[in-house]
C-alpha cells in the first residue's frame, strides 16, 4: 500500500518541492538577511539575541549541520559521532561557549522519537555547556521543528534544563584590542528558501505536515547541502551579502562547505591536501562552518577564540580524535578589513 501511494504522490510533492525549494533567488536572500539582523539588533525579539563578548576573555565553537538521524543505513551522523563528542568535551572543559548553528538534528528524514533517544551521548555533551549559560542553538531547514517553542519544550525537556530558547540568529557585538568595533552575525545560512524562512504558520506546516509526507514518501529535495552548483551559488550569496555591510563579519553552516575569511576551503580527497583559492580582492567578511556529518568521519567547525578566529577540523587518528587548525587569523586584522 505505501509503495502505491509513493508511486501516485511522490511526482506531485517532488514538482511541490522543486517549485517552492529552488536554487536562492539573490533579491529573497537579501531580503531575509536583512530583516533577520535588523530585527535582532534593533528590537528585542525571540528571533535573535544580542550579545556583548570580550574577545580577549570570551571564546566560541560554532558546529552546524550534525544532521543526527536514527543510526540506520542513512544516518549521515553515526560516523562522526565519536569526533563530534570528543570535540564537545575539549571545548567544555576549555570553558567555550557552544554555538549550534542549526539543522543539529535531520528531522526531514526522521521523527524526533527516532533521532533523540538514539544520540543521548551527544545530546548531553552539548547540555553540558547549559549550566555555564555557555550553550547557544539557531534551528536550520532540516530541524525548523525547533522553531515551535511548544515542541522544543515536548521533545528535548528530558535533556536540556527548560527554557531552551531556539534563535533563528546570534550577533556577537564587540572590539578588537586596537578598539575597532564589529559584529559578528551568526545564523543558519537557508535564509531566502521559500519553504523555511517564512511565518509562524507556514514554519508549523513545513514542521508538521510538510516533513511526514516527506518522511513517507521518501522525497530528497536537491539542496545546497548534496547540490554542489546550489553549494557554491549559496556562499556566493551569503559572501556578497556580507560584503556590503560596514564592521560586519558573516558566519552560516547550510552547505556543508567550508569557507574562511571569504576564500573557498576544499580538500583534496584522494590525497587529502587542503586546497586554497583566495582572491585578494574579496573582503574577509563570509565564514561557513562546513558540517559535521562528512562521510569519513572528519567535522568542521569555526572557533573565535584568544583574538583569533579559526577554521578547524577534528579527525581520527590511530581511532584517537585530534584538533587540527586549518586555517586561522587575528580578528584584529579581519576586523581592519571590514
Amino acid at each position: 500500500m505505501k509503495k502505491l501511494l509513493q508511486k501516485i504522490f511522490r511526482p506531485f510533492f517532488i514538482w511541490l518541492a522543486d517549485r517552492f525549494a529552488s536554487a536562492p533567488v539573490k533579491e529573497e536572500v537579501f531580503t531575509s538577511l536583512s530583516k533577520l539582523y535588523k530585527t535582532i539588533t534593533t528590537k528585542k525579539s525571540r528571533r535573535g539575541i544580542v550579545l556583548d563578548i570580550d574577545l580577549a576573555t570570551d571564546n566560541f565553537i560554532i558546529f552546524s549541520d550534525q544532521h543526527k538521524g536514527n543510526k540506520d543505513h542513512a544516518d549521515d551522523f553515526a560516523g562522526n559521532e565519536i569526533n563530534y563528542i570528543a570535540a564537545l568535551h575539549y571545548y567544555h572543559q576549555q570553558c567555550f561557549n557552544y554555538i549550534n548553528l542549526g539543522d543539529a538534528e535531520e528531522l526531514w528524514k526522521y521523527t524526533p522519537e527516532q533521532v533523540l533517544p538514539k544520540n543521548k551521548a551527544a545530546l548531553e555533551a552539548e547540555a553540558n555547556f547549559q549550566p555555564d549559560k555557555k550553550y547557544y542553538r539557531t534551528f536550520g531547514n532540516h530541524d525548523l521543528l525547533w522553531k515551535n517553542k511548544l515542541d522544543v519544550l515536548l521533545q528535548l525537556k528530558d535533556i536540556f534544563a527548560m527554557p531552551l530558547p531556539v534563535h533563528e540568529g546570534i550577533v556577537l557585538r564587540t572590539a578588537t584590542a586596537g578598539n575597532t568595533t564589529f559584529s559578528i552575525f551568526l545564523t543558519h545560512g537557508h535564509q531566502g528558501d521559500k519553504m523555511s524562512d517564512n511565518n509562524w504558520v507556514s514554519t508549523w506546516i513545513i514542521a508538521h505536515i510538510w516533513s511526514p509526507i516527506q518522511r513517507f514518501l521518501e522525497i530528497n529535495v536537491n539542496t545546497p547541502s548534496n547540490d554542489f552548483y546550489l553549494r557554491n551559488k549559496h556562499n556566493k550569496l551569503m559572501y556578497d551579502w556580507s560584503s556590503l555591510r560596514k564592521n560586519l563579519l558573516l558566519i552560516t553552516g547550510h552547505t556543508h562547505k567550508p569557507v574562511f575569511a571569504s576564500g573557498k576551503y576544499a580538500e583534496d580527497v584522494e590525497h587529502k591536501i587542503p586546497l586554497r583559492e583566495v582572491d585578494g580582492k574579496l573582503k574577509p567578511s563570509y565564514f561557513n562552518t562546513g558540517c559535521c556529518c562528512y562521510n569519513d568521519g572528519d567535522i568542521t567547525g569555526i572557533e573565535v577564540a584568544g583574538g583569533f578566529i579559526r577554521l578547524i577540523k577534528w579527525h581520527t587518528n590511530n581511532g584517537i580524535p585530534q584538533r587540527l587548525v586549518l586555517e586561522e587569523k587575528q580578528l584584529e586584522e579581519i576586523a581592519r578589513a571590514l
